[in-house]
This record gives structure tokens, sequence and C-alpha cells, in this order.
């Protein structure tokens, strides 16, 4: 028996869940919940609107053996299957499951893991070009769709599947990270060293996510934080420019979890991971954070991805606020008016964890602590162009005393 095989007979614990309830009234109404283009596992199998995608998928089957020495078609099923029947308990709703046999649902991980994985070779662009053809049209729709929450396959399949086509896992999440950073237009590689801890995720949301949040910081206390009853979260981007915090975009290989406030000298920084939002990452971002309310506490973590869109929440306000950070770049993609919808009222349903809290107290502190520096900065800031124009009409004024001094002298 494989090593991968022996790996998913571990698997017990439900890891595929359905959306949480908290995020399901805002994930139906902007459409972040369910397939539009193909069916991946047993939650939307067999879903009308979804037909069309099968044919495609079993000819991905055929290209994804095409030339593969060493392991025929037949084998790899056979090997499969002891895996497929350990995975059928990480789907959370186990009445999605009832009346599928063993194997039709191991035939379902065979056809979908095949799909998926030559799916993912055909858009890094290592080979796979007689899939493209056939995706080109719904490309990204299928980007959206594999990254569901509710749309997963077990990693086990996955990476027994990968294993025998010799996909580098480090190329997708590379690929991936670069579309949500907005780096795969210009040619730009993201560059991901994959983490120890992350080699045997649940699924590929959970690749894709616990390799570009960082590690989280763990803190085992109280997830208020001291300070936190009395702040009042209210600080729009436009604010922040007034009272001298300045919005920096980090570098594309940092981390969510290098979100934060740095102070200097005189000004401060908060530093924002930069996002290309799309209809496939925007997607992308909101089923992360889904996942994260199952894998974290909000008492103990810091929910990276859900502190990440709630602080960003925060800052937006306007389309204002949208154009300073997306001179800033850390917002691309979507119109102004499209991340304002994006954004708006999104952080009611996160969970407001611990990343979100100490920023929000570490601003709160900056401006306790600078409130002489901000109310002067605030008092120049707001009033630069009177500023500019009386000190031009007092540098013209200076200049004619001065010739009429000089014609006086002579």
């Amino acid at each position: 028996m494989t090593d991968n095989v022996v790996d998913a007979l571990r698997v017990a614990e439900p890891t595929i869940h359905r959306f949480p309830q908290n995020l399901r009234r805002i994930g139906t109404e902007r459409d972040y919940i369910v397939p539009r283009s193909v069916a991946l596992g047993p939650y939307y199998h067999g879903v009308a609107e979804l037909g069309a995608m099968e044919e495609v998928k079993l000819a991905a089957v055929g290209y994804f053996f095409e030339g593969l020495a060493g392991e025929s078609r037949e084998e790899a099923y056979k090997k499969i299957f002891p895996i497929a029947c350990s995975v059928r308990s990480c789907y959370a709703d186990a009445s999605a499951l009832k009346g599928i046999t063993d194997d039709e649902f191991a035939t379902m991980m065979f056809v979908d893991g095949c799909f998926l994985v030559q799916f993912m070779i055909t858009v890094v662009g290592s080979r796979g070009d007689k899939l493209r053809s056939l995706i080109q049209p719904h490309l990204l729709w299928i980007l959206r769709d594999v990254m569901l929450l509710e749309n997963q396959i077990p990693w086990p399949v996955v990476q027994f599947l990968i294993a025998l086509k010799g996909l580098p896992i480090s190329e997708i999440v590379d690929f991936l990270a670069s579309c949500l950073h907005g780096t795969l237009a210009s040619g730009g590689s993201i560059g991901v060293d994959i983490d120890e801890e992350s080699r045997k995720p649940s699924h590929l949301l959970c690749l894709v996510l616990s390799n570009i949040v960082g590690h989280s910081r763990r803190r085992g206390r109280s997830h208020i934080l001291p300070g936190m009853a009395t702040v009042k979260a209210s600080t729009s981007a436009a604010e922040l420019a007034e009272i001298g915090i300045k919005l920096r975009a980090c570098e594309m290989t940092a981390k969510f979890s290098a979100m934060g406030i740095v102070e200097g000298p005189f000004f401060a920084q908060l530093s924002l991971v930069p996002l290309l939002l799309q209809i496939d990452t925007a997607s992308w971002l909101v089923n992360m954070a889904a996942f994260e309310m199952y894998t974290e506490s909000m008492w103990t973590d810091d929910c990276s991805i859900n502190s990440y869109l709630a602080v960003v929440s925060l800052l937006i306000t306007r389309k204002e606020d949208v154009r300073e950070l997306r001179t800033k770049g850390i917002v691309q993609g979507f119109s102004d008016q499209g991340t304002l919808d994006f954004f708006d009222g999104l952080s009611t349903y996160l969970c407001a964890c611990h990343a979100y809290e100490q920023t929000i107290v570490d601003l709160e502190d900056y401006k306790r602590k600078r409130w002489l520096w901000i109310a002067v900065y605030r008092f120049l800031y707001s009033n630069a162009r009177t500023i500019a124009t009386v000190l031009s009409v007092v540098g013209v004024l200076v200049g004619i005393f001065k010739a009429i001094f000089s014609l006086k002298q002579h």
C-alpha cells in the first residue's frame, strides 16, 4: 500500500463543510456558494445546470493519462478506490452522500480529481494544451468554482493524482496566489515556499489559504484585547490620511498575517497585502474566510483573511477611499463602485478576531499618544491649498516690497 493510501486511511474528521450560517445570507445574495460551471465532489454532483461540463471532465481524464508511463487508467482507479472509501467522512453533510455507493463515489473522486489536476496543469502552463481549448470559454468561472468551500475534493485523492503527473504543489499555489495579488498579468511570480505544516492540507482551498496567510499567532487569551471595549472602529482611508497614517502595499511575497501598523518618528504606516479583485478572487476571499471559521478560533487565533477583510471594509466607506487604496496599489481590479459594493457590509458577517482587534487597538493607541501632532498635521493637511495660496501671495508681496525698496535706494 502506498504512503498516499496510508495517509488517506487516517482521515476521519469532516474537513469539507457547508457554508457557515453567519455568512450564508451574504454568500447567497452575492453568489459565493454555488458552482456556476463545474461540480466537484458530491454536494453539487448531478445538478442539471452543471451538466455541460461533465463531458469536459471525462475528456480531461483521457488527457490525464495520455503519455503517462507506468500507470494505466485502470491501475490508477484501483489505487484510488480505497482512498476514496476512506475520505467519504471528509464531507460534513452526510445527507449529500445518501444513495451514493462506494463504487459511484470512487468514480466521482477519480473523474473529478483527474479533471482538477489536469485543469491545474493546463492553467499553470506546464502542459495540457488539448484541454485549454475546451475550458477557455469558462476559464474564469472554473477558477472561481475550484476554490468554493462546498466544491472541494479531499486532499489525499488530489495528492495521489498530482504525484502521478509530477506537478509541483508550489506551482499550483504560486499561480493562484499570483492571481489573487495581481502579478500574473505582468508575468510576475510570488515565489511561494510551501510551508511544511501545510503539505497535508484538507483540500485545495486549505492548501492555498495556509500558504498565503503565514503563521497565525495563537494568543491563548480572551478575544477582547485590553482597551478593545472602548475602541470606536470608524476609521476610513480618508481619515487615516488626515492623521498622518500612510497606507502601504506590502511586498508581493508578504503574507496576510503581515497586516499591521508600524510607527515612525513622525508618521505611521498601515501595511496591507495587495489584492486583485475579480469574479474568481473575490469569491476565493469570502470562501477562505468561511473556511477559517471552521478551522480557527476567534478566541485564540488571528483568522487572517477575516481580519484583513474586516480592516479593509472599515477603511472603505466611499469611492474616494477606494481610489486612495487603488493609488497605493492595495486594491485593483473591480471598478470603484464594484469594490465599494464588495466590501460594503461585509465586516458585519466576519469574525472580528485577534489580528483585526490588534490593528484597531494599535490605531487608537496611536491617536491617543500623538493627539497634539495629529491636530497640527490635520490642520495643515486640511488647509494645504489655502496655506499654499497664502504663502504664494506672501511670496509675491515680498518680491514687490523688495523691488520698491530697491527703487527707493536708487
